[in-house]
């Protein structure tokens, strides 16, 4: 199963009781075909509406196609930077005084550009420490004007909830709940947050990016393994750089080359505003309209052309760490459309959706000799081809290699039993699954959104149970020889560096 939180429409059964006249619907593809309302602004933004429920919340989502698989060799991490810094507020906001505090940020600007040059071309240039000086004398004397944090106060002082980001290789989205009578504050303020953002405190930022990295990457195996194996899964395709950014660029990322990727990429032809909730759609397009409307329409970016090479024999590495072991196995696979990614979810699902799946079941509670396992048929996204990847770790004394081992005989099996009743009952299990993401408003937006966003079309979501129906034994047994063969994979084990038992 595609590891997203946004569950297909399909199965929204959940939403329909709490839409007056929806006992006569018995399809709720249906039933979004007829009450989504999708337009598209003069400048190219897409808007999706939806009115559900009976209590006046709505559920704000703004989404972009854009993340680290858009960014070059010298915006590695930027998309992510730049999450952080849409929380940093504008001319407007987040400043006591902007008038004095821009003549502080571009001096702010001009220092750090001059010191990332220099720590780059010269490291050991004499003037380093002195600029390193003047930089934070000048981030104390900008910190008088700056209101931390300011979207956060506001927003709850509207009575707010679930006000945040994400950013990943495929999108990154904004998103928010609130009462309906807030709808006009919130185009007001995500509008201008977009038009008129200020890179303020930039290089404190960034070097909070680098801690975050260095706490939840480079001190855990597990996200150090999985870094490096998709860097060795795709050697070409920019899907292998890690979202946060290498830990040897983060330092290093330009303001300059930041804000042109922002002006470049977060553009209206790249942007969808979905709303959910009790409204009026024609009002809450109208409100919409009048802010966002006014964001100027830019030309689309260069699209992704380096293609990953075909793979023609295995790859295999290993990181040691401290920290118990750990596998990761992987093989090429094509994305949505391809009818063969929805038959790759209906295989993830059969072998680890659920304690009585394939490999958990085998592996887990008879055979004794891992401790979890899980598969992903959409790694690391899904706009272009991807991987199909098995996580698993090994229960000790049993090694990540005996685990591996283990992996491949239950897989052979099952490309060699699957029946047609256990691709049902897997079918009937994921429909169930899928309901409770789709209760609630936040759950209807984010699946829209993701659908409109990654793949230029809401209503693919609503045809997923349907293709997924479709999926046979035959079409099955026909991905071994495709997809899952040995010179199409790639294999990460993390082994712990400690000595025997696990101490240091």
């Amino acid at each position: 199963m595609k590891k997203i939180i946004l569950a297909p429409a399909l199965l929204c059964f959940a939403l329909l009781a709490m839409v007056p006249g929806s006992a006569s619907i018995s399809d709720a593809g249906e039933y979004l075909r007829k009450n989504v309302v999708t337009r598209t602004l003069p400048n190219g933004i897409t808007v999706i509406l939806l009115n559900r429920g009976y209590a006046p919340v709505m559920a704000f989502e703004i989404s972009f196609r854009v993340g680290s698989v858009d960014e070059s060799y010298r915006t590695i991490g930027g998309a992510h930077l730049l999450e952080h810094m849409l929380f940093k507020g504008t001319d407007t906001i987040g400043t006591k005084n902007w008038k004095k505090e821009r003549v502080i940020q571009a001096r702010i600007e001009a220092v750090g550009a001059t010191i990332d040059r220099l720590k780059l071309a010269s490291p050991g240039n004499s003037r380093l420490p002195e600029l390193e000086a003047e930089l934070h004398r000048l981030e104390e004397e900008q910190a008088a004007f700056v209101e931390s944090t300011p979207y956060d106060a506001i927003y709850h002082e509207h009575g707010a909830v679930g006000f945040n980001a994400s950013t990943s290789r495929d999108r990154t989205g904004y998103y928010i709940e609130l009462p309906a009578s807030q709808l006009e504050m919130w185009a007001k303020m995500e509008s201008e947050r977009l038009m008129n953002l200020v890179f303020r405190e930039y290089y404190l930022e960034r070097s909070n990016v680098l801690q975050e990295r260095l706490m939840n990457y480079d001190s855990i195996g597990t996200g150090l393994l999985f870094e490096r194996f998709m860097a060795a899964a795709f050697t070409a395709h920019p899907y292998r750089h890690p979202t946060i950014g290498w830990r040897s660029e983060i330092p290093f990322l330009s303001l300059g080359e930041i804000r042109d990727f922002f002006r470049e990429h977060y553009i209206p032809s790249r942007m969808t505003i979905t709303i959910v909730g009790m409204q009026d759609t024609a009002k809450t397009y109208e409100v919409v309209n009048r802010y966002f409307g006014r964001i100027e329409p830019r030309p689309d970016p260069s699209p992704v052309s380096t293609g990953e090479p075909r793979q023609t024999g295995e790859r295999r590495f290993t990181v040691n760490f401290e920290a118990s072991p750990y596998l990761i196995i992987g093989w090429h696979k094509p994305t949505f459309p391809s009818p063969d990614d929805y038959t790759c979810d209906v295989i993830a699902e059969i072998l680890t959706g659920g304690k009585s799946s394939r490999l958990y079941k085998a592996l887990v509670l008879e055979k004794k000799i891992a401790s979890s396992v899980e598969a992903w048929s959409s790694a690391p996204g899904s706009r272009y081809d991807n991987l199909f990847t098995i996580f698993a770790a090994p229960r000790p004394p049993h090694t990540a290699e005996e685990l591996e081992r283990a992996i491949y005989d239950e897989m052979e099996r099952f490309f060699g039993d699957v029946s047609e009743a256990e691709i049902g009952k897997v079918i009937n299990a994921m429909e169930s699954t899928m309901v409770f993401g789709l209760e609630t408003n936040k759950g209807l937006a984010r699946t829209l959104s993701y659908y409109q966003t990654v793949y230029g079309d809401w209503s693919y979501a609503a045809d997923y149970l349907a293709r997924i129906k479709k999926v046979t034994v035959s079409d099955i047994r026909s991905m071994k020889e495709k997809y899952f063969i040995e010179s199409n994979r790639t294999v990460g084990m993390l082994k712990d560096s400690r000595a025997a038992g696990g101490k240091p």
